[in-house]
C-alpha cells in the first residue's frame, strides 16, 4: 500500500541530500488512490500532464515557471508509479519510517529522501526534463488515437505511422492542421496554401518524424492550441464516463428530481460548446450537478453524429449524458438512452420538390463571391437540409472569417429571403444558426418540435413539465433558437457563450 514519505530520512537509510520536497505525496500529485491500478495511474498522468503542460502558455508567461515545476513533479510521480519494481521499492522505503508527513522529494537542493535509486541521481535537471518530455511523448499519440484524432497506418515502405484524422484537422484548424498534414500525413490537399512562408519552411524537413516530434517543431501558439483541445477531449471523456455511470446508478428517477416538474433544454453550438467545438470538462461537471436537481436535455439542429462529436466521446454516447437528447430539432429523439419516434424531411417534401430546392441553392451559391468557398454546401439530414454558403468543410479559422463577413454583408439573410421568394408555397421555414449555415425545414419542425416529446412524458412517467427552461444564443427573430425561446410553453434564456450559460445556471439553481 502506498503511504506518504517521511519528513525525515530514516536512520538506516543513506541519504544523498540532493532534492528538496514538495508538500504532497506522489499518489496525490496524480490524483489517484494509493491502491490505483496501472491503468488508473496512466489515465491520471494523461489528465494531469495536459492540465499543467508548460506549452499551454507563452514562453514569457509568468505562469511558465510554476507550470514547468508542476509538470516535472507529475512526470517524476508517474515515472515512479508506472513501473512495478520502482513502485514496490518506493512503497517499501516509505514504510521504514516511524512517522509520516505530507512531503515527497522532487528535485535539486537539500533536505528529504534520496531519489537516486528511482533514477533521479546527480545527473541533474537536464536528464529529468528529457525523461519528462519522452514520457509525455509516449502517451501523446496514444491520446490522439483514443480520442479519434489519429490512427495507425502502414506507408509504402511498410512502416507503421500514426497519422492525424479528419477530426484532428477540424480541431487544430487551417494553419496548424495544414502544417501537420504536410509533414506527417501528406494528406490529400493537406490544406494546401494554409501554411505559407517561414512557418512551412521551418518544419519542411520534419517529414517522417513521429507526430510528437512534429508537435515539438510547431510554433508555441500552435502547440498550446492543440494541447488545450486535446485536454478538453480527455477531460470530456473522463467526465462522460462519470455522468454515464451516474445516469445508471446515482441520478434520481425523473419523477424524484428535487426541482419538481422542471426541465432545462440547451442549444448546443454557442450554448454548451463553442461553435463546432467540444464541450468542456467544467460544463459537464455543472450539467451533472444540475441533473441531480431536475431533468436536462439538448435540442439542436445538427444530426446525432455531430452532437455525439461535440458532447460525447468515442466510448460514451451523448444520449447517456442527458435525460433527453433531441437531434435535428427533435426529429431524432432519445429518452434515457432509448430512441423515440422520428420523422423524415424527404418523405414530407417529395423527391421532385427537393431537387428543385437543392438545385436553386447550388446555383445561388455558385453565383456568390465570398472570401473563400470549401465543400459540402448542402447537408441532407433526416428532418431538414442545412445550407452553408462557404461550405461545411471550412476550417475553424475559415468559419470565423465567414461569420465576420456575413455580419457585414448579410449573406445568409439575403439567401433566406431569396428562398422564401422562390418557394412561397412549399410550407418551409428557415433558421440561421451557428457561424456558417442555415436550416431549411417544414413549418412547425423548428426546435419547438421537441416539445411534443416533453409533453408526451405525462403518458410515460406521469410527469407534466410545468417549467421548461430553454437556453440558447440565437434567440433573435430569424435565429434558430427564436421559435422555442419565444414559445409560451418555455422560459427563454439568451446566452452569449458557454461561460454565460454556466453563470446563469449557477445563479438560477444555486449550483
Amino acid at each position: 500500500m502506498l503511504r506518504h514519505f517521511p519528513n525525515r530520512v530514516p536512520e538506516n537509510t543513506t541519504a544523498h541530500l540532493r532534492f528538496p520536497t514538495l508538500s504532497i505525496s506522489t499518489d496525490k500529485i496524480l490524483g489517484v488512490s494509493p491502491n490505483a491500478t496501472q491503468r488508473e495511474i496512466r489515465n491520471a498522468y494523461k489528465r494531469e500532464s495536459l492540465k499543467s503542460h508548460p506549452d499551454r502558455v507563452p514562453a514569457d508567461s509568468p505562469e511558465r515557471p510554476a507550470r514547468t515545476r508542476k509538470f516535472q513533479a507529475i512526470s517524476d510521480a508517474y515515472y515512479t508509479l508506472s513501473d512495478e519494481s520502482r513502485r514496490r521499492e518506493y512503497d517499501a522505503t516509505r514504510q521504514t519510517g516511524e512517522d509520516f508527513g505530507d512531503e515527497v522529494p522532487l528535485g535539486g537542493g537539500t533536505g528529504g529522501f534520496s531519489w537516486s535509486s528511482f533514477g533521479f541521481g546527480s545527473s541533474g535537471t537536464s536528464d529529468r526534463e528529457q525523461r519528462a518530455s519522452e514520457q509525455f511523448g509516449s502517451v501523446f499519440e496514444e491520446m490522439l488515437r483514443e480520442e479519434g484524432l489519429a490512427s495507425d497506418e502502414t506507408d509504402a515502405d511498410g512502416h507503421r505511422r500514426t497519422r492525424p484524422t479528419s477530426r484532428f484537422w477540424s480541431i487544430v484548424g487551417g494553419i496548424s492542421g495544414g502544417a501537420l498534414g504536410f509533414i506527417v500525413a501528406n494528406a490529400a490537399g493537406a490544406f494546401a496554401g494554409a501554411v505559407a512562408g517561414n512557418r512551412l519552411g521551418a518544419v519542411r524537413d520534419a517529414k517522417g518524424k513521429s507526430v510528437y516530434q512534429v508537435f515539438l517543431d510547431l510554433p508555441q501558439s500552435d502547440r498550446a492550441r492543440l494541447l488545450r483541445e486535446l485536454a478538453a477531449k480527455v477531460f470530456q471523456s473522463t467526465m462522460g464516463h462519470v455522468m454515464a455511470a451516474e445516469a445508471a446508478s446515482v441520478y434520481p428517477a425523473l419523477e424524484n428530481r428535487p426541482v419538481k416538474d422542471t426541465i432545462c433544454l440547451f442549444d448546443v453550438d454557442g450554448t454548451l460548446t463553442p461553435a463546432r467545438r467540444t464541450i468542456s470538462f467544467e460544463m459537464l461537471q455543472l450539467l451533472s450537478q444540475l441533473r441531480h436537481k431536475c431533468a436536462i436535455g439538448t435540442v439542436g439542429g445538427s444530426d446525432l453524429a455531430k452532437q455525439q462529436e461535440q458532447l460525447g466521446t468515442s466510448s460514451t454516447k451523448v444520449s447517456s449524458l442527458f435525460d433527453f437528447c433531441f437531434a435535428e430539432n427533435g426529429l431524432t429523439a432519445f429518452r434515457l438512452g432509448k430512441s423515440l419516434a422520428s420523422n423524415s424531411f424527404i418523405e414530407w417534401i417529395g423527391e421532385e420538390k427537393y431537387q428543385k430546392l437543392a438545385n436553386f441553392c447550388l446555383k445561388y451559391i455558385a453565383n456568390l463571391e465570398l472570401p473563400r468557398k470549401r465543400g459540402t454546401f448542402i447537408e441532407f439530414r433526416n428532418g431538414m437540409i442545412n445550407v452553408s454558403p462557404v461550405g461545411r468543410n471550412a476550417s475553424v479559422d475559415e468559419r470565423n472569417e465567414f461569420e465576420a463577413y456575413d455580419k457585414q454583408h448579410n449573406i445568409r439573410k439575403d439567401f433566406v429571403e431569396a428562398l422564401k421568394k422562390e418557394f412561397p408555397d412549399y410550407g418551409l421555414s428557415y433558421s440561421i444558426g451557428g457561424q456558417i449555415s442555415f436550416d431549411v425545414f417544414p413549418t412547425g419542425w423548428d426546435k419547438t418540435y421537441c416539445l411534443r416529446h416533453i409533453e408526451a412524458e405525462k403518458g410515460v412517467s406521469g410527469i407534466k413539465y410545468k417549467t421548461i427552461h430553454f437556453f440558447g444564443d440565437k434567440s433573435f427573430p430569424g435565429g434558430n433558437d427564436y421559435e422555442i425561446y419565444s414559445d409560451t410553453r418555455t422560459v427563454g434564456h439568451t446566452v452569449k457563450d458557454p461561460e454565460d450559460t454556466m453563470r446563469q445556471l449557477k445563479e438560477l439553481f444555486q449550483l
